[in-house]
């Protein structure tokens, strides 16, 4: 633990919106120890720094009496009653990070105080604590990107046209599209699922349709016909959200597996493509900017079950 208090640099990544949807895109997250040993609130203060300095969420003040609560979850995430009642108490929170050291392992979990569910937990020997941080940190920025992506305000000033988007699809039905730009854009195209336990899909661009780059008037079916992109297998609604740029996304890296059809649109926190030294002050000109500031529409469809 005593190297975990030297360290002092971590890959970041910064999301914050330009208020246009009267909100910032981050989570008021409340950082807390299970217990208040030196090891403990050590693992705490640097998380609590790293979430902070990089701009990674907004930090809530402590709440006295935190180290005797109770927090308990079962194998599916879901908190006990006495978990439950202290979870209520955190007003003005949306996400709750628990820190402790047990038999010489460093344990990190992260908590949506809202719908009351474990999301995440990890835990490694304390001599791999950067290691552990960096895979929370990891987390922490795709579930950005995903509030990123969700919340960026959408308007009527956008520069793109979509046709035969249907309102509903049957489970599992092929859904497939025609995209217009009325502008010379690079074209995003994200389906943000109701359900936010999935990650966002990038379908354009994908494997097969690289080239994102639509001049104006040119007219872009998505996905390509040699590909396939299928409607939920269970009811839900999902939002498809097109993004106009006049820049390419060039911060965020695309990377899908082998045989996968679709990318999935990492920050470089995630993908380790670039490294850098924050301060305390909150940078206006943040990473995820081109996302905040680009001209989006909107288009909502239901899923039915057969």
């Amino acid at each position: 633990m005593k190297q975990f208090l030297i360290l002092s640099s971590i890959i970041s990544l910064s999301i914050f919106s330009s208020d246009k949807i009267g909100r910032l895109p981050v989570y008021k997250i409340a950082v807390e120890a299970i217990s208040q040993t030196e090891d403990n609130i050590a693992l705490r203060d640097f998380i609590k720094e790293q979430i902070q300095s990089t701009s990674r969420g907004m930090v809530t003040l402590p709440t006295k009496g935190r180290d005797t609560d109770v927090w308990e979850f079962d194998k599916e995430g879901n908190p006990s009653q006495k978990t439950v009642v202290n979870l209520q108490k955190l007003v003005g929170t949306d996400k709750l990070v628990l820190v402790s050291t047990e038999d010489g392992q460093a344990v990190v979990s992260f908590v949506d105080v809202l719908h009351q569910k474990l999301e995440y937990r990890n835990s490694l020997p304390e001599s791999l604590s950067k290691t552990l941080v960096s895979d929370f940190l990891g987390f922490l920025d795709k579930k950005n990107i995903y509030l990123a992506l969700s919340e960026t305000g959408s308007g009527s000033n956008s520069q793109l046209k979509i046709n035969s988007l249907k309102p509903t699809y049957v489970a599992g039905e092929p859904i497939r599209f025609e995209i217009e730009s009325t502008e010379d854009n690079y074209v995003y195209v994200v389906l943000v699922p109701e359900n936010q336990k999935g990650e966002p899909v990038l379908l354009f661009p994908n494997q097969i349709q690289n080239d994102n780059f639509v001049r104006k008037g040119d007219k872009v079916t998505i996905p390509d016909k040699r590909i396939s992109f299928k409607a939920a297998s269970s009811p839900s609604k999902d939002r498809i959200r097109a993004f106009a740029s006049r820049e390419e996304w060039k911060e965020f890296q695309l990377r899908g597996k082998t045989g996968d059809s679709f990318y999935r649109l990492l920050p470089p926190a995630v993908t380790g493509t670039k490294t850098l030294a924050r301060s305390m002050v909150v940078a206006t000109n943040t990473l995820t900017s081109p996302i905040e500031q680009t001209p989006v529409m909107e288009w909502e469809y239901q899923i039915l079950s057969r």
